[in-house]
Protein backbone atom coordinates (compact mmCIF):
# COMPACT_ATOMS: atom_id res chain seq x y z
CA UNK A 1 0.00 0.00 0.00
CA UNK A 2 2.78 2.53 0.84
CA UNK A 3 4.57 1.76 -2.29
CA UNK A 4 1.29 2.19 -4.59
CA UNK A 5 0.96 5.54 -2.80
CA UNK A 6 4.61 6.43 -3.00
CA UNK A 7 4.09 5.75 -6.74
CA UNK A 8 0.69 7.75 -7.33
CA UNK A 9 2.62 10.54 -5.68
CA UNK A 10 5.47 10.47 -7.71
CA UNK A 11 3.23 10.61 -11.03
CA UNK A 12 0.50 12.71 -9.99
CA UNK A 13 2.97 15.36 -8.38
CA UNK A 14 4.53 16.44 -11.46
CA UNK A 15 1.34 16.48 -13.34
CA UNK A 16 0.48 19.21 -10.62
CA UNK A 17 3.67 21.16 -11.09
CA UNK A 18 3.01 21.48 -14.64
CA UNK A 19 -0.72 22.24 -14.64
CA UNK A 20 0.15 25.24 -12.04
CA UNK A 21 3.26 26.31 -14.33
CA UNK A 22 0.95 26.26 -17.31
CA UNK A 23 -2.07 28.02 -15.68
CA UNK A 24 0.97 30.84 -14.69
CA UNK A 25 2.49 30.93 -18.33
CA UNK A 26 -0.95 30.99 -19.73
CA UNK A 27 -1.72 34.98 -18.28
CA UNK A 28 1.34 35.62 -19.09
CA UNK A 29 0.24 34.51 -22.45
CA UNK A 30 -2.50 36.78 -22.38
CA UNK A 31 -0.20 39.63 -21.65
CA UNK A 32 1.86 39.51 -24.94
CA UNK A 33 1.48 42.73 -27.04
CA UNK A 34 2.34 43.57 -30.54
CA UNK A 35 3.37 47.04 -30.18
CA UNK A 36 3.97 47.83 -33.54
CA UNK A 37 3.83 46.46 -37.34
CA UNK A 38 5.67 48.02 -40.45
CA UNK A 39 5.65 47.24 -43.72
CA UNK A 40 9.21 47.87 -45.05
CA UNK A 41 8.88 46.68 -48.74
CA UNK A 42 6.87 45.31 -51.22
CA UNK A 43 8.23 43.17 -54.04
CA UNK A 44 6.09 41.87 -57.27
CA UNK A 45 6.61 37.90 -58.46
CA UNK A 46 3.59 38.32 -60.97
CA UNK A 47 0.75 40.28 -61.50
CA UNK A 48 -1.23 38.48 -58.42
CA UNK A 49 1.68 37.66 -55.96
CA UNK A 50 3.83 39.67 -53.60
CA UNK A 51 6.71 39.59 -50.99
CA UNK A 52 5.77 42.04 -48.19
CA UNK A 53 8.94 42.42 -46.30
CA UNK A 54 7.48 43.09 -42.79
CA UNK A 55 8.70 44.37 -39.02
CA UNK A 56 6.72 43.46 -36.09
CA UNK A 57 7.45 44.32 -32.68
CA UNK A 58 6.37 42.27 -29.58
CA UNK A 59 6.65 42.29 -26.01
CA UNK A 60 6.73 38.97 -24.67
CA UNK A 61 6.52 38.16 -21.04
CA UNK A 62 5.81 34.37 -21.76
CA UNK A 63 8.01 31.67 -22.18
CA UNK A 64 9.38 31.63 -26.20
CA UNK A 65 7.11 30.13 -28.59
CA UNK A 66 6.67 29.30 -32.19
CA UNK A 67 3.89 29.97 -34.53
CA UNK A 68 3.55 28.12 -37.22
CA UNK A 69 1.00 27.33 -40.28
CA UNK A 70 0.33 30.90 -40.64
CA UNK A 71 -2.74 32.57 -42.98
CA UNK A 72 -4.70 35.38 -43.20
CA UNK A 73 -7.53 36.00 -45.70
CA UNK A 74 -7.52 39.78 -45.99
CA UNK A 75 -11.03 41.31 -46.87
CA UNK A 76 -11.69 45.30 -48.06
CA UNK A 77 -15.22 45.97 -46.96
CA UNK A 78 -16.39 43.00 -46.01
CA UNK A 79 -14.81 41.06 -49.76
CA UNK A 80 -12.08 38.83 -49.43
CA UNK A 81 -9.42 40.34 -51.85
CA UNK A 82 -6.48 38.33 -50.91
CA UNK A 83 -4.29 35.08 -48.70
CA UNK A 84 -1.25 36.16 -46.97
CA UNK A 85 0.35 33.62 -45.32
CA UNK A 86 4.04 33.45 -43.66
CA UNK A 87 6.68 30.74 -42.71
CA UNK A 88 7.20 29.95 -39.14
CA UNK A 89 8.09 32.37 -36.66
CA UNK A 90 9.87 31.37 -33.36
CA UNK A 91 9.21 34.11 -30.93
CA UNK A 92 11.90 34.57 -27.98
CA UNK A 93 10.55 34.45 -23.98
CA UNK A 94 10.46 37.16 -21.62
CA UNK A 95 11.59 40.27 -23.97
CA UNK A 96 10.53 42.78 -26.13
CA UNK A 97 12.24 42.44 -29.84
CA UNK A 98 11.37 43.50 -33.54
CA UNK A 99 11.15 40.26 -35.97
CA UNK A 100 11.70 40.88 -39.69
CA UNK A 101 10.22 38.38 -41.85
CA UNK A 102 8.41 38.22 -45.26
CA UNK A 103 5.23 37.58 -45.89
CA UNK A 104 3.60 36.12 -49.05
CA UNK A 105 0.67 37.97 -50.47
CA UNK A 106 -1.85 36.78 -53.43
CA UNK A 107 -4.85 38.70 -54.57
CA UNK A 108 -7.76 36.90 -55.18
CA UNK A 109 -8.28 35.54 -58.83
CA UNK A 110 -11.59 37.79 -59.06
CA UNK A 111 -10.41 41.01 -58.33
CA UNK A 112 -8.74 42.68 -62.05
CA UNK A 113 -5.56 44.37 -62.39
CA UNK A 114 -7.34 47.95 -62.58
CA UNK A 115 -8.99 46.88 -58.58
CA UNK A 116 -5.13 46.14 -57.61
CA UNK A 117 -4.03 49.47 -58.98
CA UNK A 118 -6.83 51.41 -57.23
CA UNK A 119 -6.68 49.55 -53.68
CA UNK A 120 -2.77 50.00 -53.97
CA UNK A 121 -3.35 54.20 -55.40
CA UNK A 122 -5.76 54.53 -52.63
CA UNK A 123 -5.44 52.37 -49.62
CA UNK A 124 -7.57 53.35 -46.74
CA UNK A 125 -6.26 51.01 -44.17
CA UNK A 126 -10.11 51.65 -42.19
CA UNK A 127 -11.31 49.78 -45.18
CA UNK A 128 -9.16 46.30 -44.19
CA UNK A 129 -9.87 43.69 -42.24
CA UNK A 130 -7.52 40.24 -41.76
CA UNK A 131 -8.86 37.23 -40.34
CA UNK A 132 -6.00 35.27 -38.91
CA UNK A 133 -5.24 31.84 -38.25
CA UNK A 134 -2.28 30.27 -37.06
CA UNK A 135 -0.81 27.05 -34.53
CA UNK A 136 1.12 28.00 -31.64
CA UNK A 137 3.20 25.59 -30.24
CA UNK A 138 5.58 25.46 -26.98
CA UNK A 139 7.72 22.31 -27.32
CA UNK A 140 5.14 19.91 -29.07
CA UNK A 141 2.17 21.83 -27.49
CA UNK A 142 0.50 23.31 -29.84
CA UNK A 143 -3.12 25.74 -29.78
CA UNK A 144 -5.00 26.82 -32.84
CA UNK A 145 -5.06 30.52 -33.07
CA UNK A 146 -7.64 32.79 -34.49
CA UNK A 147 -8.09 36.20 -35.23
CA UNK A 148 -11.66 36.90 -37.08
CA UNK A 149 -11.65 40.89 -38.51
CA UNK A 150 -9.17 42.31 -37.27
CA UNK A 151 -8.87 45.79 -37.84
CA UNK A 152 -5.84 46.68 -40.36
CA UNK A 153 -6.00 50.20 -39.00
CA UNK A 154 -4.99 49.31 -35.86
CA UNK A 155 -1.45 48.27 -37.08
CA UNK A 156 -0.88 50.15 -39.81
CA UNK A 157 -0.63 53.92 -40.96
CA UNK A 158 -1.59 55.68 -43.73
Amino acid sequence: MYDSMKKAIRISLPLLLSAFLLTGCVNKFKQIEVTDFRIESVIPSGLRNYTVNVALDVNNPAPSFKIQDIEALVKQNGSVIGLVTAEPLAIDGKCERTYRFPLQAQFADNLGMIQILTIAKTFNPDEFTVDVKARAYIGEIGKNIEYIDLPVSKYVKK
